[in-house]
């Protein structure tokens, strides 16, 4: 059986639990244990500013196309992400699921 204390901690696999009475002691814990996460730094964007929106990309006009044509542009599919925008992504998942613990 667990203590109070141990679980207030956390551990590597478990953020530190949020006791109403200690918030500023819990807040320095939290950011330190996602900051030594892989990506952490970017974990913690995520929290700060929102998810980042889905990547879109406009398609080329296709030829043969009446003049004046302009193409909307919509949302990538997943095997259009460049790494960067994986990684983003990775990091807003990662995000979520460290808040939802």
């Amino acid at each position: 059986m667990m203590s109070e204390d141990s679980s207030a901690v956390g551990t590597d696999n478990r953020p530190p639990m949020l006791e109403e009475s200690d918030y500023k002691s819990w807040k320095i814990r939290i950011e330190r244990y996602i900051k030594g996460k892989t990506h952490g730094k970017l974990i913690w964007k995520s929290i700060l500013n929102g998810p980042s929106t889905h990547p879109q990309i406009t398609d080329p006009v296709p030829t043969g196309s009446p003049a004046g044509i302009i193409m909307q542009p919509r949302e990538k599919r997943d095997e259009e992400f460049t790494d960067v925008e994986n990684l983003k992504e990775l990091c807003d998942i990662q995000t979520s699921n460290i808040l939802s613990q």
